[in-house]
């Protein structure tokens, strides 16, 4: 390998290593006792209330914590992968109907945020157990978007559970 070869290589790979470590830097994984995040903490302790609360058919506090732009997505233990505030909006209706009587739990929290974007992701395992004391565990991942201040839902992803698949 020529000289001229050997520092175009090595230019290239300066260049990835760049990349790689601008792209490492800009999520930034906050530990769970970081003060920094205590409204994003906040903010996904009221979806599982509100989750709660959906249970029993009061959705309320479901509408409330969620952005309702056309970008925001659902991708439930359905299987469906809903887009758009309309069509989320529609899915939680049709849950609160049914008044499920479960109650959600969550745990094994991870907090991610982008520095200066306004976004944020938790990944979390969530356990439902149903009416009948059945307990479902499902690995989740909620996104929030900072809106006028506050952490507003804007994806919710839950593992298909084959129970409820269409």
């Amino acid at each position: 390998m020529n000289t001229k070869t050997t520092r175009s290589t090595l230019k290239k790979a300066k260049h990835i290593l760049i990349i790689a470590f601008a792209s490492i830097s800009l999520t930034v994984a906050v530990n769970a006792a970081d003060a920094s995040c205590s409204s994003l903490k906040a903010a996904n302790k009221g979806f599982y209330s509100a989750l709660n609360t959906m249970f029993t058919g009061n959705i309320a506090p479901m509408i409330s914590l969620w952005s309702h732009g056309n970008d925001v997505t659902y991708l439930g233990p359905d299987g469906r992968f809903l887009t758009g505030w309309s069509s989320v909006k529609g899915c939680w209706n049709e849950q609160a109907a049914m008044k499920l009587r479960g109650k959600a739990a969550s745990s094994n929290f991870r907090y991610f945020m982008v520095p200066g974007s306004g976004i944020a992701v938790v990944q979390d395992i969530e356990e439902v157990t149903t009416d009948k004391g059945l307990k479902l565990l499902m690995r989740a991942t909620n996104v929030y978007r900072l809106e006028n201040g506050s952490w507003k839902m804007v994806s919710h992803h839950t593992d298909k559970l084959p129970a409820v698949l269409k």
